[in-house]
């Protein structure tokens, strides 16, 4: 799903085309709070749309960090529920016909690992930059 995409891409070309392939607008937010000390973000999603949920106050390298992985975690179509609507948004309850939710935590399931591999691979690609001289040739 990673090897398809763009070698160089802005962050908001990434958004974008992760929404694209999603097939619902994506929306980044703050956290609420009482998100957890162990959760520094979090993919919600429901029928006709997703937020995705980084920890306030974080630096913005971090909070870019987290809302890649959560980009992994939808390019890599992952499901499943690994953290529980009770415990991490209580508020929200679970009649709000909740799709996924899955948050990123310091615990490492292989979907966890898989999410921060990609997460990796996609700050390569905005990293990049190309030299217009070097294409010439």
């Amino acid at each position: 799903m990673l090897a398809d995409l763009p070698d160089h891409v802005t962050w908001e070309g990434l958004h974008l085309e992760v929404q694209r392939r999603h097939g619902k607008p994506i929306h980044i937010v703050p956290a609420p709070v009482g998100l957890g000390q162990d959760v520094t973000g979090l993919w919600l999603e429901k029928a006709e749309q997703s937020w995705i949920f980084y920890a306030a106050g974080e630096s913005e390298l971090l909070r870019r960090h987290v809302i890649l992985h959560e980009y992994g975690h939808i390019l890599l179509m992952h499901g499943g529920c690994e953290l529980t609507p009770g415990n991490v948004f209580a508020h929200i309850g679970g009649s709000r016909r909740i799709k996924t939710l899955l948050g990123r935590s310091s615990t490492w399931t292989a979907q966890e690992i898989a999410a921060e591999e990609a997460a990796t691979r996609l700050a390569a690609r905005l990293t990049q930059k190309v030299d217009p001289l070097l294409e010439a040739f």
